[in-house]
């Protein structure tokens, strides 16, 4: 079914980027960044929220959405700028009943964004748990829908911050810092790109099931995009790093507790995968399973990214 046209304004891009996603190529069309992507362009992170609110918006508003407890994966297929219009469109993938909460299940969903040439653009497979009409009444499920298993995922980093793409190795972990959640911050996230009750008045998080306001989970996920570039520009002040390029996308996306006024995410990255590319000289892909623990050391979240990443400028002697 179509969920409506997300039209990408610029002044929302910028202001999104200012916030969360402050690299030249999403806020400078003149930086070498942008003109290596063929212009400014939109955060991955701002289409991503964006999106949330069009389905908020369109349907998800009027349902008995409870939230979603993760992403399966999300694609970046070509680079969205200022402007666009998008056409949204979801289709019912899967459900099934939750076998220890009676009152609720769990829907699967495939959601496309496509611009007026019908070009793909977006893409996101994810669950999202809804209400039962009949809390308790046995639901039919055509397959099972796994959510990704809770990784062993170390508090202890081994690096400062990672270097060119052939000094990093599989198992690194940088701890990039902290990030607080304070009530006003939420309710902003909330009202600009997640505005369900739960995100946007205390009093209405408190009569959910959540008992508290909480942050929006896309708003979790992007400070710690925030996170790792206030990092990386400290690091950078005296040391020379890498390019950055680009991300490809998101793949296992879990929330798996609540996060709540007030609350500190402590933010870190494991290293995947770290290789040269084969059709892209001076460029690497790293792959990292990133993740956040609350001030009560209980893990948050964690979802797994690939990006190009700069290799060596100089061969060494």
């Amino acid at each position: 079914m179509p969920y409506g046209v997300l039209t990408i304004d610029e002044a929302e891009m910028l202001a999104f980027a200012r916030e969360f996603d402050p690299q030249p190529m999403h806020l400078d069309g003149a930086s070498e960044q942008a003109r290596m992507m063929g212009g400014l362009l939109a955060s991955g992170w701002f289409t991503v929220s964006a999106n949330m609110r069009l389905m908020v918006d369109s349907f998800l508003a009027r349902s008995s959405s409870m939230a979603g407890p993760g992403v399966s994966s999300v694609r970046w297929a070509k680079p969205i700028r200022a402007g666009d219009m998008l056409d949204g469109a979801f289709t019912v993938l899967d459900r099934k009943a939750s076998r220890t909460k009676p009152d609720r299940g769990f829907v699967r969903f495939l959601l496309t964004l496509r611009n007026r040439d019908r070009e793909l653009v977006f893409e996101q497979d994810c669950l999202v748990m809804f209400g039962l009409r009949e809390p308790g009444t046995p639901q039919a499920v055509a397959s099972e829908i796994v959510r990704p298993r809770q990784d062993d995922l170390s508090r202890a980093p081994t690096r400062e911050f990672l270097g060119p793409i052939e000094e990093i190795a599989a198992g690194d972990i940088v701890c990039w810092g902290d990030h607080t959640f304070t009530e006003e911050a939420i309710i902003r996230f909330g009202t600009r790109f997640d505005p369900q009750a739960y995100h946007i008045s205390r009093a209405a998080g408190e009569a959910s099931h959540f008992g508290g306001l909480v942050a929006s989970g896309w708003h979790s996920a992007s400070a710690w995009l925030r996170t790792v570039i206030d990092h990386w520009n400290a690091i950078g002040a005296a040391t020379q790093l890498p390019a950055r390029g680009p991300g490809f996308g998101l793949k296992d996306i879990v929330w798996f507790k609540p996060v709540y006024a007030n609350d500190t995410l402590t933010y870190y990255s494991k290293v995947l995968d770290a290789r040269p590319s084969a059709s892209k000289p001076g460029w690497g892909i790293l792959t990292q399973r990133n993740y956040g623990y609350n001030q009560r050391g209980d893990l948050v979240l964690a979802f797994t990214g690939a990006s190009l990443w700069g290799a060596r400028t100089e061969v060494p002697a």
